[in-house]
């Protein structure tokens, strides 16, 4: 798993503080970091790996984004989730940002193994 965000890059905002804000405490960016950290392996997990800068691609970073963020500041709102294991639902708008993700993602794939299926066969070839 590859982490791609950092808490300025909308989680901060999302939590009602300013990306400049230097007022906020250790323990809490310490928190947030971990919480992004958190949401991002959830998210690729849910989704897949195989496809390289399939989340910083310009298309899909905007969702992907906006899918960690949004969990990992459930996350934050909800340290018990973390700490204690207990279940926090993925509300349905998440899902459904996951699900439209899934569908890029199978997408890139089918055409990475279009690619790759070519490009043995011309191999063999000669």
């Amino acid at each position: 798993m590859t982490t791609y965000l950092k808490i300025t890059d909308g989680l901060k905002r999302s939590l009602g503080y300013l990306d400049e804000d230097t007022s906020l405490d250790e323990g809490l960016q310490k928190r947030m970091s971990s919480a992004l950290i958190a949401a991002e392996s959830y998210v690729q997990h849910a989704i897949g790996t195989d496809v390289k800068d399939f989340y910083i691609s310009e298309e899909n970073k905007p969702l992907y984004t906006l899918v960690c963020n949004a969990l990992a500041a459930s996350y934050v709102q909800n340290p018990v989730s973390i700490t204690s294991g207990a279940v926090v639902n993925v509300d349905i708008v998440t899902n459904a940002i996951i699900g439209q993700l899934r569908g890029r993602y199978a997408k890139e794939l089918e055409a990475q193994d279009g690619q790759n299926t070519k490009s043995q066969s011309s191999d063999s070839e000669n």
